[in-house]
């Protein structure tokens, strides 16, 4: 009777009465089926009739006869077959059931974790749970499973488990290089910390590449037992003897397309190279004022350009100008599509992959010097503490008089002779500077985290083709700060606009930092041979900003620098504001690059899309779409600056290649359970020789993040300066191995002790 009544109910809502009339039952005959229908959960009692729920009563069936794909509509005869693939399909979407390895469909249950696999500093992949624990998931249990993939885990153990279904691949193309082993080609990933196994089942498929080709092939949803793949097809990058080819096998590794769409690329070639007389109305006319870009030399995509002036009242106006690509770049084009997809423009050493096509970005969307361009301007009215008294963001047209530079303007501050031509705007460059020192007062009153800086730059031979020489830190001068200051306070005030208004927006977000983790990295500092020092509300960013102001004279600072980095999550895009913690800024977004960061150029489209008077116009689902680029975005970016470290240790590896059995000195970074981490005073970094001499003598602290001898009481913390002798390098891996030959001792025996009060 149970069936006859689900029959019944499927096809239309009844109340009690009707289903007495139509079931001819007695009221305790129909009331008991009635109320097994809803123990089930498979009835539900809207506007006194009753609903057949017909996904809970579909996936009792699936959780009961786990079904396959061939059978299932045999096991639920009471649908048509196309209203069960519907209803099915649904299901799957919404990851309520799945198919599993064995072709049935399977019920998610409370012991199934769906999420996103992520990866820690020692490649060591896991998922969160919705408590947000991390389970921990085997190399052998990841079953062709990459980063970013989304996945169902299954737990095995109470903080482990297994890859039991890809639902979707973040990436699904896996660069591989062509290697020989037992005198045939095979397949490599070019990623060495991708653990799995390539069977290339058509053999025909390798016959015209050779050991050093690059290719990519193609992975499916598909779960294979041992981390296999059986490889169909393969799309040629080229050999890594190649110009530029290390750089385009990493981007291709890191989901990043190397040519635009012809779509793309028709439009950008369809957009005027020149600002046309119908493209100034209703703009503010800026092409009279004082306005200059200052970016590096090699710059060729200038988003920004600054102006400034001292009011009667003593105020500072200062004015922002971004490149006004969103005139040109419109949603639902194709450039638009593919600047969404690509999230932000990839620079690789030399190599650039640009989010918009060149004749765009380094054309019409460039700032450049001497030409009409449209802008984004943000004038702002500021005092002398650093308060924006008033601000105005409009469309506007100007003409950049000068292309500066920081390595000149640094040339400049220092004293030193430059261009006669910036003695034009000597005076506005005063005024910058005064401006840059009073935002950088204002910031550290505020708790402004200042990072140390760990970006490097490689040095080449342009005499020896472009041999690498070298890697050397990249040094911000004063000119860079000054940008860097001005272009945070527009970002700050184009946020703030927005939110005061009540706007849908994506802002640039950073959360405050776990309390247990800064504790536990606290711990770690204190055992830091330094001096004694006393830290107030450590949890806050004046508490951290005083720790590290007294690091930042110390051969520690890097150390200090590095820990308290780690221990604080990344900044992210995000259409909630919460504030940005390391900037200490209460409103923050990215809006002054709209030529290289996605999220920028749709601020800068939501900005076309509100009028004067604030009017929502085309917002339909509006937050819904800006939290798919808010999550998107913030993907790419990740994604970027892991091609970039990746790219930056293939090239160290490649150096340090034919620097095998030779000693350096350096210092220990960091030190886990896997990994003890090097720093060179080259700035090469790599790793401690597991097999090593050193390691074989001492035992790891993961606690206290220290070396402890095996045979005495020495123990050996970060920071420590070494000797160390270069044992080997595994270019696949990009690592370098290094084993300590002698601990170089320093004066400083003074305990560091931290008061939390």
């Amino acid at each position: 009777m149970n069936n006859v009544l689900i029959n019944i109910l499927k096809e239309k809502e009844y109340s009690y009465e009707e289903l007495k009339i139509i079931t001819s039952l007695d009221d305790r005959t129909l009331s008991k089926l009635i109320s097994n229908l809803f123990d089930k959960k498979y009835v539900k009692l809207i506007d006194n009739k009753y609903t057949f729920l017909q996904d809970n009563y579909i996936l009792d069936i699936i959780k009961t006869y786990k079904p396959s794909i061939n059978n299932i509509n045999k096991i639920i005869n009471i649908f048509k077959k196309e209203e069960i693939k519907k209803i099915v399909d649904k299901l799957e979407r919404d990851v309520k059931i799945f198919i599993n390895t064995k072709n049935e469909y399977e019920v998610v249950n409370e012991n199934h974790i769906v999420g996103i696999i992520e990866r820690n500093s020692n490649n060591k992949s896991f998922i969160r749970d919705k408590k947000n624990n991390i389970i921990l998931i085997p190399s052998e249990n990841l079953n062709t499973a990459l980063k970013f993939d989304k996945v169902i885990v299954e737990r095995t153990y109470q903080n482990k488990g297994k890859v039991i279904k890809i639902l979707n691949r973040k990436n699904n193309k896996l660069v591989c290089e062509v290697k020989e082993y037992n005198n045939k080609l095979i397949l490599v990933p070019f990623n060495g910390n991708v653990e799995i196994k390539l069977n290339v089942t058509n053999k025909d498929i390798l016959k015209d590449l050779i050991i050093g080709d690059r290719v990519y092939v193609f992975l499916e949803n598909i779960i294979n037992e041992n981390n296999s793949i059986n490889v169909t097809n393969i799309t040629k990058i080229g050999h890594f003897n190649d110009q530029m080819n290390d750089a385009i096998a990493v981007a291709i590794s890191k989901d990043f397309d190397i040519d635009f769409p012809k779509g793309a690329i028709e439009e950008a070639e369809k957009i005027p190279d020149k600002v046309r007389n119908e493209d100034k109305e209703n703009r503010l006319d800026l092409t009279r004022d004082a306005i200059f870009t200052i970016d590096s030399i090699t710059t060729k995509d200038m988003d920004d350009a600054v102006s400034i002036k001292k009011l009667p009242n003593k105020n500072y106006l200062v004015s922002v100008h971004i490149a006004g690509v969103s005139h040109y770049i419109k949603p639902h084009t194709k450039l638009f599509e593919s600047a969404y997809k690509r999230g932000t423009s990839l620079y690789l050493d030399d190599y650039v992959i640009p989010m918009l096509p060149s004749i765009l970005s380094n054309g019409i969307c460039s700032l450049n010097e001497g030409v009409d361009r449209l802008t984004k301007s943000v004038i702002m009215e500021m005092d002398n503490k650093g308060n924006i008294v008033r601000y105005k963001i409009t469309d506007a047209v100007i003409e950049s008089k000068k292309k500066m530079t920081y390595e000149e303007l640094n040339d400049l501050f220092a004293g030193k002779d430059v261009d006669l031509s910036y003695n034009y705007f000597i005076n506005d460059l005063a005024l910058l500077r005064e401006v840059s020192n009073i935002l950088t007062q204002k910031r550290i009153r505020q708790g402004n985290i200042d990072f140390k800086s760990s970006d490097i730059k490689i040095n080449k031979d342009v005499f020896k083709n472009d041999t690498i020489i070298g890697f050397e830190g990249r040094e911000s001068g004063e000119a860079q700060k000054i940008i860097e200051n001005i272009m945070i306070l527009a970002n700050e005030v184009v946020a703030y606009d927005f939110y005061i208004k009540k706007l849908p927006f994506i802002y640039r977000v950073h959360s405050n930092p776990n309390e247990l983790k800064i504790d536990n990295t606290l711990d770690i500092i204190s055992n830091i041979e330094n001096k004694i020092i006393n830290v107030n509300n450590i949890y806050g960013q004046k508490g951290l900003q005083k720790l590290l102001n007294e690091f930042k004279d110390t051969k520690d600072y890097q150390i200090v620098s590095n820990l308290l980095l780690r221990s604080m999550s990344k900044a992210k895009y995000s259409v909630d504001n919460i504030g940005h913690f390391a900037l200490a800024s209460d409103y923050y977004c990215h809006f002054t690059s709209p030529i290289r960061r996605f999220p920028d150029l749709v601020i800068h489209t939501l900005l076309d899309k509100f009028d004067n008077n604030n009017k929502k116009t085309e917002i339909d689902n509006m937050d819904e779409i800006l939290n798919e680029i808010a999550i998107h975005s913030s993907y790419k970016e990740r994604q970027a600056d892991d091609a970039e470290k990746d790219y930056l240790k293939l090239k160290m590896a490649e150096y340090m290649q034919d620097h095998i059995n030779e000693e350096f000195t350096g210092i220990i970074l960091d030190i886990d359970k896997d990994k003890i981490f090097i720093k060179l005073d080259n700035n090469i970094k790599g790793i401690l020789d597991p097999n090593g001499n050193f390691c074989k003598s001492f035992s790891v602290d993961t606690v206290k993040r220290q070396l402890k001898s095996n045979y005495s009481k020495q123990t050996v913390t970060l920071g420590a300066k070494i000797k160390v002798k270069v044992t080997k390098v595994n270019i696949p891996q990009k690592e370098i191995y290094f084993d300590i030959k002698e601990l170089i001792k320093n004066n400083n025996n003074k305990k560091l002790e931290l008061k939390n009060k």
